[in-house]
């Protein structure tokens, strides 16, 4: 795309164009040299240097004569020269003698730069071998590595021939346009220490100290550094944190201000802004310092600005698309100050740097990481990072977007907002904050679960040698007060020192730590976001922790599930059972007959009308009786762990039979009726067993939920085969078993086994005489759901009922919704919600059927037990609202609604939504599209303890349930959800 086009469409996105006079930083500086010898070239008032300055004529000589002894000891353009220094003359001379020799420097803080990171730059950038710029202070550092040539910048160097009699030596140039500059170690986005390439263009390896060396420094200083002489600074360049430790009025002749390197707050640029210059700047290492800069009005809006000349910012989405105004993103810089990549990392090269798209091929645009959004008048907003998100209790948090939020709050010097133990930390000055004054402004521009729950007041924040606020130290210090933090109903705190944080400030050696520590405060006020509103609900409350031990509670309340207790209670019937059979000699016949008892049980307890009469008789315990008869009564809904007990001994019962039959013939040892069957009767047997093991084997949980339909099908049709089979095994065995003079229909209507099989039949058949072919009305609610309105039967809250357009190879359960009267043209009946989840529901939304099929008659399920208590909580994520609807419509008690989707209007349509508001008012609807994925545990426990619910019943996907059950469980709390276990 050409310039023109590109300004077309968005001319915001580029700054002004830039013609440099200079293609060099060492061409700009020989030419003052030239032009203005004797002029101020430096002041520096670092703490080594109370005051010493140097002209331009002297510090061009003084790098001239240390660049005829690096060239001498082999220093060529390309090569990468380390510079560990402190800032000061010194450092500007090494700075010069390295870009006059067309090499980069590395810059180092030789007083604090750790051993590991020195070792790491001197390997990378010269093998231990090579040359390197130090002091005499700092060379003792670099005797590790006996290869390399040190040459301390602050002594003179002993220059041989015609070149140790010139006074005035003239700096020499090597560097070209296209050579490197510098090269910065971060270990920021890439999280391993990487050096950034930067073409020519406070701690000395910090890129903002570059500022200093590009322009005349005689009115430019750092703060940081200056002492007793910093009243003659008219120009400063520093990070917020380092500006929030001073006074506007302190400093009345500074003119104009910058701040960098990490987000400023409302409040201090609007004291600067007030009688001075102020400009909030951005602009990330790799593209050479500063890319968008704003000349901050005091009381105005406080953004980063706009792209300066030179420089591009375009805001992408991630199809890697341009957004429009107003709509986030992330921030692309381009144009010339872009830098050359990583160094030695081509693949994170190639990552970040890419070739740009709407000017030049050619050139590359740099992903910053930063998310930000354009705003009417050409500025940008910064929001925060990509790489800044974190997970709070299931929620996706943007850490510098609510530091953002925390620095635009008018009481707060400086603020930042750390993640650490599964919470949110504030860190604010000043120490007299008014912290009730801090979370009311975070309520109205932060989602309530991004609200800090600590917050930790501060008369400074610890800054790093660069010059940022110090998250590491501060992170440490939420660790070591987590279990002092106390809950604080206003902005009064205690100014006490945390104890992990006070020691590791008073093992430090720099200056503004140790500062930092003699004249902090720090005081700490913990608390979730609460609602002063009457009647208003903090869902995000801190819940207590689990009862009992881990192992303990997870036997409890995951292994001893009332499932699992009836599944063992039928095994230990069972084998009592063995146990009398044992003593009572194995009578084939009362084998046969235990099996076909367990057989019935396992068959009764899927059958509709049975489900139905044991719910009615459980959950008719009247809600006067103790809650501890009634949370039992209401775990009803796990009789599927006889079901499953029964079958599974069903299963061994008709093993054992077979196989000591078998055995016995093998062994000649048969007697009684043993050993007597036909061989038609031998190979049902074994078929039986067989199918038997095969139906449990695919009855598995992990099995059966990968195989769901397959199992449904070989579920229903193994079934119907194991019942002919019986037929024809209790017919034969009659017929091998009976006395000569007893006739076969006489001794099989004796045979118990037969009697039970008859009641097994007619359950497994029942279901298919109600076989029928309904009308349907279909009501559609949006383009993802359906509501289907049937008038044949009026069933009971919480239950559901089968549809199929296949009767014998489908069929899905959807919960009812009761109409015990006709409303809006609807009949009397039921209705049930069918919302996108698959290929059946995808087609019944998309084009319902005016009739289908329904059989047996509607079941009671879960919401059932709801009539047991007399306040209950429902949680339903998805579409698990569907099967809580008749309950919501027709509750049987006062009920709270903690509804969890994604975009509910659209899915379920706006008329369903206001319809629930209606019945339930102060129900929680939580859009997941918007507001992210919820903590349902913690805010179901405290929606239920608000409320004082006596139960919370769930309706939600398997992983979803099993944690929140477990959850409010081991917390004291009865939770009721469906069971996966077959």
């Amino acid at each position: 795309m050409s310039r023109r086009a590109a300004d077309s469409m968005s001319p915001q996105m580029f700054g002004p164009e830039s013609h440099p006079r200079f293609s060099t930083i060492t061409d700009a500086f020989k030419h003052q040299v030239l032009t203005n010898p004797d002029s101020l070239a430096a002041v520096s008032l670092s703490a080594a240097h109370k005051f010493e300055e140097i002209t331009y004529r002297a510090l061009s000589n003084r790098a001239a004569r240390l660049a005829v002894e690096m060239r001498r000891l082999g220093v060529r353009p390309g090569d990468r020269v380390p510079l560990v220094v402190k800032r000061g003359i010194h450092m500007l001379v090494g700075i010069i003698a390295v870009l006059s020799c067309g090499a980069q420097y590395a810059p180092l803080d030789g007083g604090v730069v750790p051993d590991s990171t020195l070792r790491f730059v001197v390997e990378h950038n010269c093998g231990g071998r090579g040359v390197v710029l130090a002091m005499g202070m700092t060379k003792h550092r670099l005797g590790e590595f006996r290869g390399l040539s040190v040459i301390c910048i602050d002594e003179p160097c002993e220059l041989s021939g015609d070149e140790s009699l010139a006074d005035d030596l003239v700096l020499e140039n090597f560097a070209e346009p296209d050579t490197g500059c510098y090269i910065i170690y971060t270990s920021g986005d890439l999280g391993i220490t990487t050096g950034t390439k930067v073409g020519q263009t406070l701690n000395i390896s910090f890129d903002m100290d570059w500022n200093a060396c590009i322009k005349e420094v005689r009115k430019e200083v750092k703060l940081d550094t200056a002492k007793a002489d910093t009243k003659q600074i008219e120009v400063l360049i520093c990070t917020p944190t380092i500006l929030a430790k001073y006074e506007p009025q302190d400093y009345p002749k500074i003119k104009t201000v910058a701040t960098a390197g990490e987000p400023t707050s409302q409040r201090l640029a609007d004291k600067w802004a007030e009688n001075k210059t102020y400009y909030n700047c951005c602009g990330p290492t790799e593209t050479t310092i500063v890319n968008t800069m704003h000349n901050h009005v005091s009381g105005g809006p406080l953004t980063i600005g706009k792209p300066t000349p030179g420089n591009n910012v375009y805001i992408l989405n991630e199809n890697h698309e341009l957004v429009r105004d107003g709509e986030p993103g992330v921030m692309w810089a381009g144009g010339l100050g872009v830098s050359k990549g990583y160094v030695g990392l081509p693949e994170k090269t190639a990552e970040r740097y890419v070739p740009d798209l709407f000017l030049d091929m050619r050139s590359k645009t740099y992903n910053t990481g930063d998310l930000g959004k354009w705003l009417a008048d050409g500025s940008i907003e910064i929001l925060g990072r990509v790489d800044d998100q974190v997970k709070v209790k299931g929620f996706r948090v943007e850490l510098d977007g609510v530091t953002a939020s925390v620095n635009s709050c008018s009481v707060v010097d400086r603020g930042v907002v750390l993640f650490w133990g599964g919470e949110i930390h504030a860190f604010i000055t000043p120490a007299n904050a008014d912290v009730d004054a801090v979370k009311t402004h975070l309520q109205t521009r932060q989602p309530y679960y991004a609200v800090p729950s600590h917050f930790n007041l501060l008369n400074e924040l610890p800054v790093t040698p660069n010059g940022k606020i110090d998250k590491k130290l501060l992170k440490e210090s939420a660790s070591g007060t987590q279990t002092s933090v106390v809950e604080k109903p206003s902005s009064t705190a205690d100014t006490t020192t945390p104890p992990s944080l006070e020691k590791q400030l008073s093992v430090t050696t720099e200056t503004t730590l140790c500062e930092w520590s003699k004249s902090s405060s720090v005081s700490t006020s913990s608390s979730s976001f609460v609602d002063e509103k009457a009647g208003v609900v903090d869902l995000e409350a801190a819940v207590p922790d689990k009862t009992q031990s881990k192992t303990v509670r997870g036997i409890r309340h995951r292994v001893l599930i009332v499932y699992r207790q009836l599944f063992t209670l039928m095994a230990l019937l069972n084998i009592a059972t063995v146990i009398i059979v044992a003593f009572t000699g194995f009578q084939r016949e009362a084998v046969g007959t235990i099996t076909a008892v367990n057989l019935t049980i396992a068959v009764l307890m899927r059958q509709e009308f049975v489900i139905n009469a044991i719910y009615t008789t459980t959950c008719s315990v009247p809600k006067s009786w103790p809650l501890w008869i009634r949370t039992r009564a209401a775990r009803v809904f796990h009789l599927g762990g006889v079901h499953s007990g029964a079958g599974v001994s069903a299963a061994l019962w008709m093993f054992a039979n077979t196989a000591g039959d078998t055995a016995c013939m093998a062994l000649g040892t048969c007697n009684g009726h043993w050993g007597k069957l036909s061989l038609a009767a031998k190979i049902i047997a074994w078929i039986i067993a067989a199918l038997f093991i095969a139906m449990l084997a695919m009855a598995y949980p992990s099995v059966r939920k990968a195989h769901h339909d397959k199992f449904e099908i070989f579920h229903r049709f193994v079934g119907w085969t194991l019942l002919g089979l019986f037929w024809a095994q209790v017919v034969l065995t009659a017929k091998d078993t009976k006395a000569s003079d007893v006739s076969l229909g006489t001794a099989a209507v004796r045979t118990p086994s037969l009697w039970l099989l008859v009641v097994a039949t007619l359950s497994v058949a029942s279901s298919w005489f109600w076989l029928k072919k309904v009308p349907v009305k279909a009501e559609p609610l949006s383009k993802h759901a359906i509501r289907l309105h049937f008038d044949y039967t009026v069933p009971v809250n919480g239950s559901f009922t089968r549809l199929s357009h296949k009767p014998l190879l489908e069929w899905h359960s959807f919960a009812t919704i009761p109409a015990p009267e006709a409303v809006d043209g609807n009949p009397k009946g039921y209705s049930l919600v069918v919302s996108n989840a698959g290929d059946w529901t995808r087609a019944m939304v998309e084009n319902p059927s005016p009739k289908i099929w329904v059989r047996g008659v509607p079941t009671c399920g879960v919401m059932r037990i709801a009539t047991l208590f007399n306040r209950v909580v429902i949680v339903a994520t998805g579409s698990g609202i569907g099967p809580q609807l008749g309950h919501i419509l027709n509750p049987s008690c006062p009920t709270k609604l903690l509804w969890s989707t994604k975009d509910p209007e659209n899915t379920f349509g706006k008329p369903m939504c206001d319809l629930l508001k209606s019945k339930c008012p102060d129900a929680v609807i939580w859009d997941t599209r918007t507001q992210g994925r919820p903590d349902l545990v913690k805010m179901s426990y405290n929606l239920a303890k608000d409320f004082d619910a006596e139960a919370v019943i769930i309706i939600a996907n398997e992983k979803i349930t099993k944690k929140v059950v477990y959850g409010l469980e081991t917390r004291g709390l009865s939770a009721y959800g469906a069971i996966w276990d077959s």
